[in-house]
């Protein structure tokens, strides 16, 4: 995990690649490299979790990686490459296929085809700058392209402040998109793989419930292990997603830590405390206790991190900033979180309304939360744990798990018997015999009101002089605080 930033079209990329790696040096205090050939310069800033290989890596042409290629060591083996790297895994597929006649963007295409990974990367070889995210959209890019530039330009990043800074707008990379940028005229060609939330229609629908669990669990349990290293942690609620994801952690590392906060007196810590002693993990559990004082010096932190001032962007944000920033005071760099698994699975009170007009209707709903997910999610997800340099990892969102998450029936997600509906009901009882019952089937407050950050914002606000008679009172206190402490104008 790190971040990544490139600009092509002037002198000085050089110079203003250095610029933007400094925004994003929280993203990588490791290390620093940038690699620069003419008007091109691309550069990445190093968080080392797998393997110890700096960049940009380079040879026939160079790369830049944000993320992580978990069946590298696999794939590896296949092409017998010696290496602890996932980076020069890739490196290597990629450089194969131009040494083999291939143009650069066909050569990415075909290498990111063989790999389960979390990324966002950039190559330059030749004439021609591609780049690339992965199909979830788990690792944040953002770029832009020819804007009032004289001649052809384009410029990217991991953050949108990196580009800020360097005076370009910025706009959100494609989830599972690829882009070949000609640098000599300034053409562009895309590649969209199709892929699994690309196809609507499920090669093989699953409508046995046994069969669903089956292969569900043995996704789940594949996809946790791979996320697993010794200073991974779990960002934990106490609800059915974090439960399940720490129980088939255990399996593997009996001393995995379980990160959760709250206030003294709110839902999730008591709700943590009490699903981490459902499943013999009570010795694991690290609760965080928050205090209003807390809460309110980490609020222009997490607007800067997300350069938002939304109020739900920043009620949610803040306890996982929180959480992270715990987690790598105890040494760790990697948190696997519970995000993706109500997309997936039909968690939402909305995708009950959905069933009633057809399980058609529910299974576009999941597609569709699927392909925005990066925007709504993710991306503030990453913002708010890098801030802190800590990667995040989503198991539910692992390729494998997604396909066959689509697979399955939407009546095995949403169950409706009796008028009543079980939410995630296909997932619950994948977690049966590891999970207990009082947890398996409770229901779960977001963690903005189950954290009791929601309340303390609400006080902050009024506290502030913002009437919450007159509307919006929130989001006017993050506004103030946005101008006042950093920077940032909305």
């Amino acid at each position: 995990m790190c971040g990544i930033a490139g600009l092509f079209g002037t002198p000085d990329s050089n110079i203003k690649v250095k610029k933007m790696l400094a925004a994003l040096g929280h993203r990588g205090p490791d290390a620093c490299g940038i690699y620069t050939a003419g008007d091109l310069s691309i550069g990445n800033t190093l968080l080392k979790i797998t393997g110890d290989m700096p960049q940009p890596l380079t040879g026939i042409g160079a790369l830049v990686l944000n993320g992580e290629i978990f069946n590298f060591r696999e794939l590896a083996a296949e092409i017998r490459l010696k290496t602890d790297s996932d980076t020069e895994l890739l490196f290597s597929l990629i450089e194969t296929g131009v040494k083999e006649g291939s143009t650069p963007i066909k050569a990415v295409f075909s290498a990111l085809s063989k790999v389960n990974g979390d990324y966002a990367l950039a190559y330059a070889c030749g004439g021609e700058l591609v780049l690339a995210r992965d199909p979830s959209g788990v690792k944040p890019l953002f770029y832009c392209s020819g804007e009032g530039a004289e001649k052809p330009e384009i410029a990217f990043a991991s953050e949108k402040k990196a580009l800020t800074c360097i005076g370009r707008k910025a706009r959100p990379f494609p989830q599972g998109g690829i882009l070949g940028f000609n640098t000599e005229n300034g053409k562009i060609k895309e590649k969209t793989p199709e892929g699994y939330l690309k196809t609507k229609s499920p090669e093989k629908r699953i409508h046995a419930e046994e069969e669903a669990l089956f292969h569900l669990r043995v996704a789940l349990e594949k996809a946790v292990e791979l996320r697993l290293t010794p200073t991974a942690g779990i960002a934990f609620s106490g609800g059915i997603d974090s439960t399940f994801l720490a129980a088939l952690a255990k399996r593997i590392d009996l001393d995995i830590p379980l990160y959760a906060v709250g206030l003294p007196d709110s839902h999730d810590v008591a709700q943590a405390e009490s699903a981490a002693e459902a499943i013999g993990m009570k010795r694991n559990l690290k609760v965080h206790f928050l205090s209003p004082e807390e809460i309110e010096a980490a609020v222009p932190q997490v607007i800067y991190a997300t350069g938002s001032t939304d109020p739900m962007t920043v009620a949610i944000g803040l306890p996982l900033y929180i959480v992270a920033k715990t987690a790598r005071e105890n040494g760790k760099r990697v948190l696997l979180t519970g995000q993706g698994a109500d997309e997936l699975f039909g968690g939402y009170r909305r995708h009950e309304g959905f069933l009633e007009q057809g399980p058609d209707v529910l299974d576009r709903e999941i597609y569709s939360d699927l392909e925005s997910i990066s925007t709504i999610n993710l991306e503030r997800d990453d913002m708010v744990t890098m801030a802190n340099s800590v990667e995040l990892r989503v198991p539910f969102l692992d390729k494998e798990v997604i396909k066959i998450g689509l697979a399955i029936s939407p009546e095995l997600k949403v169950l409706k018997k009796g008028g009543l509906y079980t939410r995630k009901y296909i997932l619950r009882k994948a977690a049966e015999g590891l999970v207990s019952p009082e947890v398996l089937w409770k229901e779960k407050k977001a963690m903005q009101y189950g954290t009791g950050v929601q309340k303390v914002l609400d006080w902050l606000a009024r506290d502030s002089g913002f009437s919450k008679k007159q509307g919006n009172h929130i989001e006017k206190y993050l506004m103030k605080i946005a101008s006042e402490k950093t920077g940032i104008n909305e």
